[in-house]
């Protein structure tokens, strides 16, 4: 199910159109107007990463140096992945982080 964009020929408006594989290109009538004179045009596309697929970036021995029995190894190592990922990260990541340097008494 491709989305096309397209412009009317009667009122310019350009619209994105989800088109389905058995629609007929005459159903297709725009959003402004009604009409059918539509145009179907060239249009760039787009992808954006899953926020799983984010976290692909760190080689498999990047954690070589990490001792998790050592709160200052671990808050090291946040923050490398944190710098590493453009400061793109969630607010959870800052509060773990702040959680760990600062554990409850």
């Amino acid at each position: 199910m491709p989305v096309y964009e397209y412009r009317c020929n009667l009122c310019g408006i350009r619209q994105s159109r989800l088109v389905f594989s058995w629609t007929p290109a005459d159903a297709i009538s725009c959003t402004g107007c009604d009409g059918v004179d539509l145009t179907r045009l060239v249009s760039g596309f787009s992808f954006h990463r899953s926020w799983g697929d984010s976290l692909n970036w760190m080689p498999d021995n990047a954690a070589a140096d990490l001792d998790d029995s050592h709160i200052g190894s671990i808050d090291s190592h946040m923050g490398r992945m944190g710098e590493a990922m453009s400061g793109r990260v969630t607010p959870d990541f800052h509060e773990h982080r702040h959680e760990i340097t600062n554990p409850d008494p």
